[in-house]
């Protein structure tokens, strides 16, 4: 009895620490891997904890889609933004999609949310539609 105690008591501590803060993205490129392009299939791509990447934590993924060589490529990752460069509250905030042509560069800040194109809201374009909303008034 008393180790299955001590187990128990192991096992819900072990639930109260948290492993480690970074963030888990799917990492992967349409041109070597056909799943990761669009539509996107998830059970065939790998999934990587950044933290493993880098020596200070990153808070966002990304997903980038280019036309290169005849056709597009989607390139799927760990953002290469550190603390050490940008604090995280400072990646939360670039969080968004960022367009030039048909080429889109995505980031996002929650674990495997480089799956698909986001459509989150940010405070940064809230602020620019209400500030241009106001100035047409």
């Amino acid at each position: 009895m008393p180790k299955i105690s001590a187990l128990l008591s192991v096992v819900f501590l072990s639930l109260l620490f948290k492993l480690g803060d970074g963030i888990r993205c799917y990492v992967c490129r349409s041109d070597e891997l056909p799943d990761c392009g669009d539509p996107f299939n998830p059970g065939r791509v790998p999934s990587s904890e950044c933290d493993n990447f880098f020596t200070q934590q990153t808070f966002t993924c990304f997903k980038a889609t280019q036309y290169a060589a005849g056709q597009y490529v989607t390139v799927r990752g760990c953002a290469p933004f550190t603390t050490d460069v940008f604090p995280g509250n400072m990646q939360k905030g670039m969080v968004g999609s960022y367009w030039k042509g048909t080429n889109v560069m995505s980031l996002c800040d929650f674990a495997n949310c480089n799956s698909a194109v986001s459509n989150k809201v940010t405070w940064m374009g809230v602020l620019v539609l209400t500030l241009a909303v106001f100035k047409l008034y």
